[in-house]
């Protein structure tokens, strides 16, 4: 790959700069706030919330505030629950994404726990084994705020959830909201997030591009019915579309899409993307900085 020059280097740190700017705003204003002690983050997959959680927390402790991230994945049921009950669906497909996988009484009992008790436990989920593995202790104290972040932050059942804690409350969508194109190829929001996906699943999770790619028609339609519209109600809107990002996703969507078996019903829908990206020029991950939203795909 041949050298990145000062202008490219220069535009991809005005990216994150921008980025970083409004995250910036929404934290201080946030923060202000003495009477919240609850922060919902939510936004659809590969929309970078693990990241934007971690960036707000540093900035809450960078002015004395302690702030606990809670991700609402580990309070999952196992995956051998999903897969015993989807022999009772008509479909026999898994749920992966509906309010139905989440063991919405752990996560009340938590969330009382946290305001009531100075230890709490939050479970712990492994992805790659899919199952619950053990338990983290919280520490809390009489100011600290609680975010707690994932696509299911936004469902109705985890708002009313939340709503009934008795104490003040935020929320905050981040997705990518605008469209990015390279060398005249352009991605949708939606489609930018699929781009991610592969490449974070893979990398990450262990998971293989045809079973991403399987999954897809699912989380777009629990997205549609589920999330998207609840987006408009938070109270802050964060927009994560990086205007690089297709760069940085060639050269490992190139790599992983070719594991697509050529036998697959999915085989078509890879060699699409692979032609559309094909005229992109990309670009070597190490512009991405240490702490980027970026690193969550990467």
């Amino acid at each position: 790959m041949p050298e990145v020059s000062a202008e490219i280097r220069n535009w991809v740190l005005d990216c994150e700069t921008r980025f970083s700017t409004a995250l910036d705003r929404i934290a201080e204003e946030i923060a202000a706030k003495s009477d919240v002690r609850l922060i919902r983050l939510s936004g659809p997959t590969c929309s970078g919330k693990t990241t934007a959680a971690n960036l707000l927390r540093a900035r809450f402790e960078a002015w004395g505030k302690r702030l606990h991230l809670v991700s609402i994945d580990d309070f999952y049921f196992d995956k051998d629950v999903l897969h015993a009950r989807a022999l009772d669906y008509e479909t026999g497909k898994v749920d992966y994404d509906s309010v139905k996988t989440i063991d919405l009484e752990a996560l009340r009992v938590f969330t009382e726990e946290i305001f009531t008790v100075e230890r709490s436990h939050c479970p712990i989920f492994d992805f790659k084994e899919g199952r619950r593995i053990g338990y983290r202790t919280v520490e809390s104290g009489e100011r600290d705020v609680f975010l707690f972040e994932g696509i299911q932050a936004v469902y109705p059942e985890v708002t009313r959830l939340f709503s009934s804690s008795g104490h003040d409350s935020v929320s905050i969508y981040i997705a990518p909201q605008s469209t990015v194109e390279a060398e005249g190829v352009s991605f949708e929001p939606n489609e930018l997030r699929l781009l991610r996906r592969l490449v974070r699943d893979y990398n990450f999770r262990g998971t293989e591009p045809d079973f991403t790619l399987g999954l897809w028609e699912g989380v777009r339609k629990n997205e549609e019915a589920h999330i998207f519209p609840y987006a408009a109600s938070c109270t802050y809107q964060i927009d994560s579309a990086m205007p690089y990002e297709l760069g940085i996703l060639k050269p490992y969507l190139c790599r992983i899409l070719e594991r697509v078996p050529t036998a697959s019903m999915h085989r078509a829908t890879a060699d699409r993307i692979l032609e559309r990206i094909a005229p992109i020029e990309p670009l070597p991950d190490h512009l991405i900085l240490p702490g980027s939203l970026y690193k969550e795909f990467i």
